[in-house]
This record gives structure tokens, sequence and C-alpha cells, in this order.
């Protein structure tokens, strides 16, 4: 029950801590994305995101969603969740918000785990042969190329 057929421009603060660094725009259409960890079919006390009977809001929309259905693939995991989306009322405030994204960019995302095996690499009485030999496999990623000069090849 998306409010729009089109995708609507979000007005978002570059700085939600100081609005006066300005803003910019985002898509909020039909379908949103969110964190796993914002859903539980079955939440602990306390829990405040996603849940059935617990609706929750979508940060700097103005709107609350709440879970209607849950689509799981074959093997039970979680593919796609159904909700209701309304204003927010004055009078209503839901228990949290959460963060989301509408028309997600396509990228790829490495996650690095600790570059040193130890807490102190450079301490000689935890790692004797220097923190060189303390890494743990060792990646090196070209981000740009190291040209001296943007005119020459």
């Amino acid at each position: 029950n998306f409010p729009d057929v089109k995708p609507l421009d979000i007005q978002v603060p570059n700085f939600p801590a100081d609005e006066t660094k300005g803003f910019h725009q985002v898509p909020f259409a039909s379908t949103v994305f969110i964190e796993r960890t914002d859903f539980k079919e079955e939440p602990e006390p306390g829990y405040k995101r996603l849940a059935w009977g617990q609706p929750v809001g979508l940060r700097h929309t103005g709107y609350v969603i709440e879970l209607q259905n849950v689509v799981k693939s074959p093997n039970g995991c979680v593919e796609c969740l159904e909700v209701t989306c309304r204003r927010t009322d004055a009078g209503e405030k839901p228990k949290a918000f959460i963060h989301w994204v509408s028309q997600p960019l396509v990228c790829e995302i490495r996650l690095y785990e600790r570059l040193f095996q130890h807490k102190n690499p450079e301490d000689p009485a935890e790692v004797p042969g220097g923190f060189l030999s303390d890494l743990n496999t060792l990646i090196f990623n070209r981000t740009v190329t190291l040209k001296e000069d943007p005119g020459k090849v």
C-alpha cells in the first residue's frame, strides 16, 4: 500500500546531529531493504525493532511499516517481508526507527578481519619476530594507479 506509484524523494540531513550542514535526496519506493538484525520473528523481551505486532518507523521518511507476511525459501530462510506502510500520526510514535535503502547500488563489499594476530603486535615480548611476522594473510588491493603525472601513460 505504498502511498505513491513513483518513488518519493526524501530529504535526509548530511549530518543528522547538525542539520545546518545540508541535506541530500534519497529515493523512497515501494520496495525497501533493511538489515537482517532489524527483524525477528520471535523477538526476545526488550527487542524494539520490526516484529509481529510491533511496527517501526523508517528513519527520515515520516512513515511506519507493520509486518503482514513473512516469505521464506524452501529451506526456511526469510527472503522477503511484506508490510503495510502508513504516515506517522502526530500522537503515534513507534518504539524504534530503522535504517533502510530503497534503490541500492550494486557493489562488492569486503569484510576484513584483524590485520594482526596479537593485540599488541609492536610488543617484542608478545611478538618476538616483530609486527611483520604477526600479520594475518596479507592482501593488497589497488584502488587507483600510482601515476606521478596524469599526463604520462
